[in-house]
């Protein structure tokens, strides 16, 4: 797994919106992609993200789904370049406890995402 590049199993298909957008429209953007996962930019830099266990306590706590997204979503998200190992990733992943990790390129910029299954797939793919 030391050999193997974030950047050769990560998925392209990256969904993003913006701070201003409701949690029903993040929510709609979500299920219509068919991810667990959606990453909030500005300008292509990583701001936030919400993943489909937010939504769960989102609906627990009764959150209007009118509320914009900035006032819910996880700042300071962890991030990973492009040419970070899997297991370098696999272990940022497992050290903080989160199933989606996000890629930036050189200049910051969100271009894919590593989730706990990517790596569980790859890793059974070389078993």
């Amino acid at each position: 797994m030391d050999t193997i590049k974030v950047s050769e199993i990560m998925s392209r298909k990256l969904v993003t919106a913006r701070e201003d957008e409701t949690l029903a429209e993040v929510g709609v953007k979500m299920l219509e992609s068919k991810v667990s996962s959606v990453v909030i930019t500005s300008d292509d830099k990583v701001e936030g993200i919400v993943t489909e266990k937010d939504y769960v306590k989102f609906f627990t706590l009764r959150v209007s789904p009118d509320e914009k997204v900035r006032s819910y979503m996880t700042r300071n998200v962890i991030t990973v370049k492009e040419d970070v190992s899997l297991n370098t990733a696999k272990n940022i992943m497992v050290s903080n406890r989160i199933r989606h990790l996000p890629v930036v390129d050189e200049k910051g910029r969100a271009v894919g995402m590593v989730t706990a299954r990517d790596i569980i797939e790859s890793v059974e793919t070389l078993i």
